[in-house]
């Protein structure tokens, strides 16, 4: 998604005027479509993610995202997610017990709230899991509860602040654009990204 955002940037990065370094008052809207985002996060699955607690060990892979919908504040979609080297972790008289109990598929739709902080340049996503179907020999009872309990209802940051400087050619001059986050929200069919650009040339 990075790479769409640096190619519109560019681009209109040609209509801004050639000027000394300064940071301009107005920021640039840019509305990325939903079957653009929903193509975008193709792209970029299997997906590993972060999402350890103290009662359970594994890797959790998101496999795919699909029917992914966007509407004022709201993403929703349809998760498989895959559950590897699963362990539930439990205490015995004082010690530590691993219960191994293998792998774990599951298939849910969810609705996620959208929080961008600003300061901190975070976009946050934060899943509700609804309608949860499991499948395979360890898919049943606790262990789904407990794979979905790490998802459900937890806040998933995502920085922006790795974005490189645009850099872009006109004529005899060379263009460098960058660029503060000020606003990331979802709106009907669009995510849209606010952001306030510095250009300066040489």
């Amino acid at each position: 998604m990075n790479m769409l955002i640096k190619i519109v940037l560019i681009l209109l990065s040609l209509l801004l005027p050639g000027q000394s370094p300064a940071a301009t008052t107005e920021t640039i809207t840019l509305n990325l479509p939903e079957k653009v985002l929903a193509d975008t996060v193709k792209l970029a699955l299997p997906l590993d993610i972060d999402a350890q607690s103290k009662s359970l060990r594994g890797t959790i892979r998101i496999i795919s995202i699909e029917n992914l919908k966007l509407s004022d504040k709201l993403i929703s979609c349809r998760l498989h997610v895959a559950g590897n080297n699963l362990q539930i972790v439990s205490e015995l008289a004082g010690h530590q017990i691993n219960l191994k109990v293998g792998e774990i598929e599951l298939d849910f739709d969810c609705n996620a709230n959208v929080r961008f902080d600003a300061a901190k340049q975070i976009l946050y996503i934060r899943p509700v899991v609804d309608k949860m179907q499991t499948s395979g020999d360890a898919a049943q009872g606790e262990l789904g509860q407990a794979l979905v309990s790490l998802l459900n209802g937890r806040e998933f940051p995502i920085s922006m602040q790795d974005m490189e400087p645009l850099v872009a050619k006109t004529g005899s001059k060379t263009l460098t654009i960058s660029m503060k986050f000020v606003n990331i929200q979802a709106r009907k069919n669009v995510l849209q990204f606010s952001l306030l650009p510095k250009v300066s040339s040489k």
